[in-house]
């Protein structure tokens, strides 16, 4: 016990010794938040450059008020409202004033005006609106998120003159004001519209991936490293091959725990101090601790065997891809498992124990994922990480910790059967 407690301390030691291991650790969700909030300046950028709203407050033109215009070929729109109002039930709600609105005889007229400046935007009515519909809008500066917002200006000056009534006017523009939901039973908020419905998914999927699969090559690595400068023979000969392999699995299992209580700790931090509407269950950070620790004792054992039968890292990294498979899969179908996380699809691939460690959490953070389906899970994947323990403890042999032979697919298959059997 004494040996095993030594090689743990070293695992640690050596590990959370890289300064890479803290680069991964910090400077990754630095980039995933940078990204996040690139995209979101950016977006603002444009609606504040390029993309100026014509209906805030603050926009317009600073030397006419009349930033608005329009071109009436069907001569639909006899009467302005006094108060121009539009939005609601989910978007924005913009008030225009009237004086910002301008009319013009025809097109050429309204381009004159919108290329000297004084317009922001007009509107042409079709003259064969009432059979076409047809409404044109010319924008000075266009931006696809600013023409989301102006899309209802127009639309509710017609329905206005259509109706004659301003309340009908606006019924018209949107007919449901506001949504009243009831729950049978207490769940998390999911809101389709909600972009953390995507993101939370996504993000557990990444963090469960991103610490498994570098935390099993960090085993990978401390096994051939030890194997190519010749530290193995020496260790051999005060501990037993599988006491070596028990040191490294929980040694490198203490810092996969570290990593991942790290960057759960941040993505929680940053959805409780966000003021969100985004719940994760009851239970979540058990069952995330539970499917995070078999995982990566299944995949660290597998790993570790890689790591005795290969001479050295080279060698050992290229078979990495074909045992980290399995865990892609997920990664593929992200979208599946944050629209619909109750399909066929991503039920199975949760109960499959090789996909499991990554799928469950990733369904339990997007739906509620009934109890006997996590347990099943649960059970499963725990069988067969004790099989791949058992399996590896195999391979993790004084005669492949010592042998320079090279790893091929031919010699990997004929180990593989030969301590299978």
């Amino acid at each position: 016990m004494r040996n095993i407690w030594i090689v743990i301390k070293h695992e640690i030691k050596v590990t959370i010794g890289k300064p890479s291991f803290w680069l991964t650790t910090f400077l990754l969700p630095a980039v995933i938040i940078a990204l996040s909030a690139g995209s979101q300046l950016l977006a603002h950028s444009s609606l504040a450059e390029g993309g100026a709203n014509p209906f805030s407050a603050n926009s317009g033109s600073s030397n006419n008020k009349a930033d608005i215009g329009y071109v009436d070929e069907a001569g639909l729109i006899k009467q302005i409202p006094d108060r121009i109002e539009f939005g609601g039930a989910g978007s924005s709600v913009f008030v225009v004033s009237p004086d910002r609105l301008r009319k013009f005889s025809d097109r050429a007229s309204a381009q004159a005006a919108l290329e000297a400046g004084e317009l922001q935007q007009y509107y042409v009515v079709a003259a064969d609106f009432l059979k076409s519909g047809n409404l044109t809008l010319v924008d000075r500066n266009f931006s696809l998120f600013t023409s989301l917002d102006s899309s209802g200006f127009f639309e509710y000056i017609i329905n206005y003159n259509l109706a004659g009534n301003e309340n009908l006017a606006k019924m018209l523009s949107n007919p449901i004001k506001s949504t009243t939901t009831k729950q049978l039973a207490p769940k998390p908020a999911r809101d389709p519209k909600d972009a953390l419905t995507t993101i939370v998914p996504l993000a557990a999927l990444l963090i469960f991936y991103l610490v498994l699969t570098m935390t099993s090559q960090f085993m990978l690595q401390s096994v051939t490293k030890e194997k190519e400068n010749r530290t193995a023979e020496v260790l051999l000969l005060s501990l037993r091959p599988r006491d070596l392999m028990l040191g490294k699995v929980v040694g490198l299992g203490f810092v996969a725990l570290l990593q991942v209580a790290i960057w759960a700790a941040v993505g929680l931090t940053g959805l409780n101090t966000s003021g969100a509407n985004y719940i994760l269950p009851d239970g979540f950070l058990v069952w995330g601790v539970l499917y995070f620790v078999l995982g990566y004792l299944l995949y660290g054992s597998v790993f570790a065997a890689l790591g005795a039968l290969a001479p050295n890292t080279r060698e050992g990294s290229q078979f990495t891809f074909i045992a980290l498979l399995p865990l892609m899969l997920p990664l593929f179908l992200s979208n599946a498992f944050a629209q619909s996380p109750n399909d066929a699809l991503p039920v199975v691939l949760s109960l499959f124990p090789l996909t499991s460690p990554t799928s469950m959490i990733t369904r339990l953070s997007a739906t509620s994922v009934p109890i006997e389906q996590l347990l099943i899970g649960l059970v499963l994947l725990a069988a067969t990480t004790y099989l791949f323990v058992l399996l590896s403890a195999r391979f993790f042999r004084a005669d492949t910790l010592l042998s320079g032979d090279s790893l091929s697919f031919r010699r990997l298959i004929r180990e593989f059967r030969q301590k299978a059997a």
